[in-house]
């Protein structure tokens, strides 16, 4: 996936090493990579937009598909809500974290 403005955030360590010991083919675990980057990324966006005021969603999506890699981003939501939008989005990732950890441990 291309880099996004949240990219440094993600620490998904503990799910890579859980991905890495399960019994599938690469191409198999390549999916599912995939797939965990397309939950994160619309838990995300999804985190973001309950945040940031409604009047704020159009501009804030026209900034983002122009240039979704600017860390400039977090200032522009900043900007418009109360608490960091870095503990917001930290708080998704963990929560997804810990998700998926449970469904990968499971049998």
């Amino acid at each position: 996936m291309s880099k996004i403005f949240y990219d440094h955030l993600i620490i998904l360590d503990e799910v890579e090493v859980e991905i890495n010991n399960l019994e599938l083919e690469q191409d198999e675990k390549e999916e599912l990579h995939n797939l965990i980057e397309e939950t994160l990324h619309h838990r995300v966006l999804s985190r973001v937009l309950e945040v940031l005021p409604k009047q704020h969603h159009e501009g804030f999506l026209v900034e983002f598909k122009k240039r979704p890699h600017d860390g400039a981003l977090i200032d522009y939501i900043n900007e418009r809500i109360d608490e960091s939008v870095e503990k917001h989005v930290s708080e998704e990732i963990d929560k997804l974290k810990q998700e998926l950890l449970k469904d990968l441990k499971t049998p």
